[in-house]
This record gives C-alpha cells, structure tokens and sequence, in this order.
C-alpha cells in the first residue's frame, strides 16, 4: 500500500459548470495542484466529453481519468481498460415508455435520450442535443417535480432481476450501469492508496457520485467548482 493521499475529483459541478469549460483561473491552478498531489477525475461522461471540458495541460498531468462511472479509464490519453454492458429490450421499451408518460412540455425537449457509453447508459428525458438555456430550465423543474428521482426508483424497484441500477446524474440525466460498475468501483481500482480523498456534487444516496463519497476516507460534497477551489486553497 502507498502510504500517501489520492485525490479523486468528479468533473461536472464540481471542477466546471455542467458540461462546460473549466474556469481559466481555476484550470492554472489547479494544474498546479495537479503538479504536487496524485490526481485522478472520475466522471460519468465519455472522454471526449473530458476533453471538451479540462484543459490539455491538466489532462496531461493527473495519474488518470475514469470516464463511464468508472467503466474506463485513461493514462497519457490511452483506454487502459473497459467494461461493456448490454441493456435488455425490456428495460429499453420501459424506458421509452418514461418519455411518453413524462409531464414535461415536449416541446422543450430534443431528440439524444439515450446515449450509450462503455458499461452505462446515459438516459434523458429532456433530450441530451438541448441548449444551456432548456438545460437549466429541465433542471429547475426537475428539482421541483423530483421526475428523474422518481424514475431511479422505479427503476431499481423494477430491475434488480437484471442487476442493473440507476442514479442521478449531472443536470438532466440518469445513469444506469450493473450493479457495482459504478463510480464506487473506483476505490477498489486505487486501494493501494493509503487515504482516497473524494470531491463530487452528486453525493445524496440517488446521485451518481455516492457509491464513490460513502467510501472514500476523506471526502467533500461540493455545490460547485467555486467551493472546491476554496477548499483546495486550504489544503496542504
């Protein structure tokens, strides 16, 4: 076992806005940080995603990054491994079924509600080809109607016989994977390390950053990237 802190950092609401670019200021001091401690992201989007949003300097410098709930992970922008996942019809159709029975206007929504990734689906009922704009609009009124919240639930009620599960994840979506190739798979990938340091957004029992939270040693469940900075600053 190392005898050292690792620190692992979700990406989105945490180190950016949802699905946007990391802050400039925050992006050269965190590769810093990234210079001084071993770093890991882990993310449950696709590195392409990663990529659009984390500089090529800070990509360059942490130990490695988890995409896909942990289903993936990338050094020096090579797949090191990966996990595949077929989804039954049955679980497809009933997800289908969540599109039509939704209460929000359909003409607000888009048309990517599916998006497949290495060992996860990524599900939206708004529509992941949306605006920032219709993104924090289905937000806002998620947080109110609690539709994805409900839908995990009914999900995990629904097709344990699978072993599938499903958690919130980011602004509008949920995540859907085995079970057990969440992001808490992460901890065991780096149990060498002495103490796993976690930074997520997501760590409420539906979120998709609570497997990972509730085992980690030291852990911070952040509102925004704003707030890990300003816990960074004051770690040594």
């Amino acid at each position: 076992m190392i005898n050292q802190k690792v620190y692992i950092f979700d990406v989105d609401g945490t180190l950016t806005p949802p699905r946007q670019k990391i802050n400039k200021q925050f992006a050269s001091f965190f590769a810093s940080f990234c210079e001084q401690k071993p770093v890991f992201l882990a993310t449950g989007s696709d590195y392409k995603k990663v990529k659009e949003q984390i500089t090529p300097d800070i990509i360059s410098k942490v130990h490695g990054i988890f995409t896909c709930m942990g289903n993936e992970l990338w050094i020096n922008n090579e797949k090191v491994y990966f996990k595949e996942l077929k989804i039954p019809s049955e679980v497809q159709l009933w997800l289908t079924r969540q599109l039509y029975e939704s209460k929000y206007p359909k003409q607000k929504c888009g048309n990517v509600n599916f998006e497949y990734r290495t060992g996860m689906l990524n599900f939206s009922i708004v529509g992941r080809d949306i605006d920032r704009s219709r993104r924090l609009e289905y937000s806002t009124w998620d947080k109110d109607k609690k539709e994805r919240e409900k839908i995990a639930k009914n999900f995990n009620k629904l097709f344990k016989n699978y072993s599938l599960e499903a958690c919130i994840g980011g602004e509008i979506s949920i995540d859907i994977q085995k079970i057990g190739s969440d992001k808490g798979q992460i901890f065991d990938y780096l149990s060498f390390y002495k103490t796993k340091v976690f930074f997520g957004d997501k760590c409420e029992p539906n979120g998709n950053d609570y497997s990972l939270y509730k085992k980690c040693e030291i852990k911070f469940a952040v509102h925004s990237w704003l707030q890990t900075a300003s816990i960074l600053k004051n770690i040594s």
